[in-house]
């Protein structure tokens, strides 16, 4: 009895609610002022647990909500005490502060804005008095669509089973297609195994047998009376001839992978092999189906698998047939979930009756949930995905064009988005006058911003308003009030010749004009002579302080374009590719080994100049060993620099120092700081920039060796192949000339040692330049050079930001070596840099997201890379030729364009190229792939031209003092001829 008694005493003390939000559309207010939400509540019930011998609740009913929606979990309890209390939420807890109604009854409420599906789960009230405690447990179980369904194998190899999760429950559904647009076919069993329950979302799998699933596309749905989400089981078709970009496949680390290879051949003799980093996969990995079609042909799928994968696991996973072309996809595996925005507009204006909708981009992993929200309503928000799976697209269109801020927010699991956008609505002005006996004043609000006019209406109606009055005008600055609206006015002095007139002012803007009228029957305030002279007075003394301050202010204009370093080392602060900033340098400290004696530098001519600098010629004695003298390039600043320049070009040595020494960089050798102008001294390359070495060269260009000694008689061959025979005795017929190693195929090749490869190099250098030759290898070589140097630099996070043939020097030996000519380039009047904004920018070798977002990243020089290859192979012509730099220039980089295969370019060396110019960063290669597939090429054709040549040697008739080498056949260069751009280029 005293137990029940207690029960119903405590139950009459605690009433817990739910107060759901209703959104109203204030839109349709006249007023600005927001109305109070109405809301809705409902008694969810407290019950005394009778599992827990302690106080706590529990509410009858679960508090269920839809994904975005707006509550509060609400609890009045009538107790005398004093309390505290405390909100637990899995391992979170936050204070709450208890108030007291009119009932002095402590009320105690929990409020959502826009509540997402991670917020779904048990939340408990801890509350304490001085005397007792108790517990109240609310289930908060948030109802949203189906999560994206997954496929993965059964135990027994036997059933792939497609799962999907949601509140309500999905039910799941196979479907079979002959093609992706043609009909299809249901299980028709949508119900699936249940796999127990987390907060009301429920686990659904639904299991297909192996062993029926030979269709070309197969789709996996998953729906609920929330809506459906659908997946393709992941199939490479090797009868299909897609062409396009390498398919990509995102996956996050623990989820599985379940990928098939399908192929179909008229007999069942062909097997499929999936392969992993040039590796077969692992049997146990594996697993295959087969079926007959009609016609006798066979269907073979071969399945690829893992219950777990990692990040290690991310690469290409090529399927291979012997009958079939292979195919391959790009599997990525990442550390966690992403969305980013890939448009970037915020600001819109349309006209009163135009059709309008906010359009957003974005790419995300996993599929996102999402929603539009304005003026305090909540709108759903329809995805539209692409063909990949990841490219997703929202439409908002029910803005009943209202101006006001608009706001896209979507999340997955691991990460959110809000995006910002405003709306401007045009509208003509509405016009207000006011006057005094001094002045009339009119006031308008209106989008977008206007001007006025004044006139005067003489006459006996005042109706003829022609004269315009420009005299006496006062302008204020217009301001902004919220949104799409501006608040500007227009003040006109009342002078004798307005006097017994009427005076009209207007508001003009793109849609429409508004005016006012105002007569002015008495007299105003007029300027006096003795005003006037004053005032001319106070104009002439001021006039020399304006012109003193322009002249200051166009000073201060011209050094804003200070110098900056191109180079740059980033500092990666965040996962996405616009989170780093630049490490500066200018607090890092000088070593003064670097340090060299700037009498012991005799200076000759100018080698470049530029807006902030120059690189001067000089002779350096005893920089690299005592007694020697070198030819150096000495960079300096121009006389009187600003200070800003002179710590820009301090910081640029201590990043120089910092980077280190490479090959096939420009090497850092020494500096003066001390006791005048700071010197930076670099090594020096005798042939010039690698863009007026190809073009001067034009003439001189042979495809083979073979060309070359026929030019000259054979006189080259001779020593040509007796070197040939020792290199091909002694290390294996494979050598790369300016490389330590390369990889063939799977086998890694070590080349000889350093002293005798010196030697050999020295001597083809002095054969070479005396033949003053250049060849398709020496092509190949100058770009894996260049990509070698790249390589370095991104090891060391540095980016170029302007890597193009003209920022590549050429030396002794045909070595090139990167460079940065930064403050001795003369930017101003090359045509390769043109104005963007506030700056001049190498448009033509710039990335698309360095173009149109001011990202730089070591991706962007990859960019830049390809179109340096495009520029090497066509020996030195410019890059798109034959079109402008316009807007219809940025709209082709915009929508993907890429040039077409340079003359002297393979088909092999035209796909790195277009490798390098992925629209999306991330599927560009990185320098040390790209190094490796120019170390293969170069490795090929040097093979090739020394096979070709044993079996000339065999050829030849025994009475020939010299042997013709046979040309080489592997890699044929491209048999076209060059476009008619390209040719008039070429010919200049």
């Amino acid at each position: 009895m005293t137990f029940t008694s207690a029960t119903s005493q405590n139950i009459s003390e605690i009433m817990c609610s739910l107060i759901r939000q209703q959104n109203k559309d204030s839109r349709t207010q006249e007023s600005s002022v927001l109305l109070e939400m109405p809301s809705i509540s409902e008694d969810l019930g407290c019950n005394l647990s009778s599992q827990s011998t302690e106080n706590v609740y529990e509410t009858s009913n679960n508090v269920e909500v839809d994904l975005f929606g707006d509550i509060e979990l609400k609890v009045v309890m009538n107790i005398s005490e004093t309390i505290s209390c405390l909100w637990v939420f899995k391992e979170n807890q936050a204070d709450c502060r208890p108030l007291l109604d009119s009932k002095k009854r402590y009320v105690i409420s929990l409020a959502f804005s826009k509540i997402k599906a991670t917020q779904a789960g048990k939340y408990s009230l801890v509350v304490q008095s001085e005397n007792s405690n108790c517990t109240i447990m609310f289930t908060v179980l948030v109802r949203s669509k189906p999560r994206k369904p997954y496929f993965v194998k059964s135990e027994n190899l036997t059933m792939i089973n497609c799962i999907s999760e949601s509140y309500p429950a999905p039910l799941i559904e196979w479907l079979f297609c002959r093609t992706p647009d043609g009909s299809c076919s249901s299980t028709n069993r949508k119900d699936g195994k249940r796999n127990g329950e987390v907060y009301g979302v429920q686990k659904v799998r639904h299991g297909v047998s192996a062993n029926t699933l030979f269709q070309t596309d197969i789709q996996c749905c998953a729906t609920n009376e929330l809506g459906r989400e659908c997946t393709k089981l992941y199939t490479i078709d090797l009868n299909e001839n897609v062409g396009g970009s390498l398919p990509e496949l995102l996956l996050k680390a623990g989820e599985p992978l379940l990928i098939r290879c399908r192929a179909v051949y008229e007999s069942y003799k062909f097997k499929l092999k999936w392969h992993f980093k040039n590796k077969e996969l692992k049997q146990e990995r594996l697993f295959e189906e087969t079926d007959y079609q009609e016609g006798s042909s066979m269907v073979r799928i071969l399945y690829a698998f893992a219950s777990w994968m990692g990040q290690s696991d991310s690469g290409h996973y090529t399927c291979s047939s012997s009958r079939h072309p292979n195919k391959t996809v790009l599997v990525t595996v990442l550390e966690k979930g992403f969305i980013k925005v890939t448009d970037s507009r915020e600001d819109f204006e349309i006209d009163l009756l135009e059709e309008f909708c906010f359009e957003i981009k974005l790419k995300a992993y996993p599929p996102i949930r999402c929603i539009w929200i304005s003026s305090q309503q909540s709108f759903p928000c329809e995805q539209s995905c692409s063909a990949d799976g990841y490219s997703i697209s929202s439409r908002f269109c029910d803005h009943k064009h209202q101006s006001g801020e608009y706001i896209f927010y979507a999340e997955n699991d691991d990460t959110h988005v809000n995006k910002t956008m405003t709306l401007h609505v045009k509208r003509k002005p509405e016009v207000t006058i006011q006057s005094t006996s001094e002045q009339i004043s009119c006031f308008s609000d209106s989008y977008p911003e206007p001007f006025w006019t004044w006139r005067k209406c003489p006459g006996p109606d005042f109706s003829n308003c022609t004269e315009e009055i420009t005299d006496g005008i006062l302008r204020e600055i217009p301001k902004r009030k919220t949104f799409g609206s501006w608040h500007s006015s227009s003040t006109l002095i009342i002078q004798d010749t307005v006097i017994d007139s009427s005076i009209e002012c207007c508001a003009n803007n793109s849609v429409g004009a508004s005016c006012a009228k105002e007569i002015i029957k008495q007299q105003g305030a007029v300027f006096s002579p003795q005003d006037n002279v004053s005032f001319y007075a106070t104009i002439g003394f001021c006039l020399p302080f304006v012109a003193v301050l322009l002249i200051f202010i166009f000073h201060k204009y011209k050094k804003q374009f200070r110098y900056e370093s191109q180079m740059q080392m980033i500092q990666i602060v965040g996962p996405s590719d616009n989170e780093y900033i630049y490490i500066d340098f200018s607090e890092f400290e000088y070593d003064l080994k670097w340090e060299f004696p700037r009498e012991n530098l005799e200076f000759g001519q100018a080698l470049g100049s530029g807006a902030f600098g120059k690189v001067m010629n000089a002779t350096a004695y005893g920089i690299s060993k005592t007694g020697d003298s070198v030819q150096v390039a000495v960079k300096m600043l121009k006389e009187k620099a600003d200070p800003s320049e002179e710590d820009a070009l301090m910081s640029e040595l201590k990043m120089m120092t910092h980077i280190g020494s490479h090959e096939n960089i420009v090497n850092l050798l020494g500096a003066c700081t001390m006791s005048g102008p700071i010197y930076l001294i670099f090594e020096y390359c005798c042939y010039g920039d690698l863009l007026n070495y190809l073009r001067n060269k034009r003439e001189k260009f042979h495809r083979t060796w073979t060309d070359i000694f026929k030019q000259h008689n054979f006189s080259f061959y001779h020593s040509f192949q007796l070197d040939q025979n020792s290199r091909m005795n002694g290390f294996g017929g494979m050598q790369l000339r300016h490389g330590s190693h390369l990889t063939s195929g799977s086998n890694e090749v070590t080349l000889y040692s350093e002293e005798e490869e010196i030697k050999y190099i020295n001597r083809r250098v002095y054969e070479e330049e005396d033949f003053n030759v250049l060849t398709f290898d020496d092509l190949l070589c100058f770009s894996y050079q260049v990509a070698k140097g790249m390589e370095f630099l991104e090891s060391k996070l540095c980016i170029h930001r302007d890597l193009a043939a003209r920022n590549v020097l050429v030396t002794c030996g045909k070595v090139v070596k990167i460079c940065d000519f930064g403050l001795a380039r003369d930017i101003m009047n090359d045509s390769n840099y043109v104005i963007r904004g506030n700056a001049r920018l190498p448009v033509k070798w710039m990335a698309p997201e360095s173009l149109f977002d001011r990202i730089y990243t070591i991706k962007s020089d990859v960019w830049s890379y390809g179109i340096l290859l495009w520029e090497i192979f066509s020996l030195g012509v410019n890059p798109y030729p034959g079109i402008q730099v316009d807007s219809n220039f940025y709209k082709l980089i915009q929508s993907g364009f890429q040039m077409d295969q340079p003359f002297y370019a393979t088909e092999e060396i035209y796909f790195i190229m277009q490798s390098c110019w992925a629209l999306d960063s991330r599927k560009r290669p990185f320098f040390s792939q790209l190094r490796s597939l120019l170390a293969c090429q170069l490795a090929n054709a040097e093979r090739a031209v020394y096979q070709n040549m044993e079996n000339n040697i065999s050829s030849q008739p025994s009475s020939s003092k010299t042997r013709t080498p046979v040309s080489r056949e592997k890699e044929p260069l491209p048999s076209r001829v060059p476009s008619q751009d390209e040719d008039s280029e070429i010919k200049k």
